[in-house]
């Protein structure tokens, strides 16, 4: 199991989950309102657009090129070319164990 921290201006969040899912998946089954996921995990969307913690950068696979990630999230507001990522491209593994993630209010439907 993997424990993901989810942070918001007022509140801090956790669950546990198994490995390989996705921080999107994690944030679904806190049934959290930042993370809609609309496309459902497909890299679509970018209603999954989150911002690592800084202490966690160096941890997280970088984008791949290959997807549309970073075009999806150079649309979003508060895009930040270091933290931003969709979460659900983030899969999480034991070296993810604790990772902190920080959700975003304008992301809020």
């Amino acid at each position: 199991m993997v424990t993901v921290y989810f942070k918001d201006k007022n509140s801090l969040y956790s669950t546990d989950i198994q490995e390989n899912k996705t921080v999107m998946e994690a944030a679904q089954k806190l049934q959290l309102p930042h993370i809609p996921a609309l496309c459902g995990g497909n890299c679509a969307c970018a209603t999954c657009h989150i911002k690592v913690d800084d202490s966690w950068l160096d941890k997280v696979t970088p984008i791949d090129e290959k997807t549309t990630e970073r075009d999806l999230l150079e649309m979003k507001n508060d895009y930040d070319i270091e933290k931003s990522r969709l979460a659900c491209q983030i899969h999480l593994t034991n070296k993810l164990n604790g990772i902190i993630i920080h959700l975003l209010d304008d992301e809020l439907l």
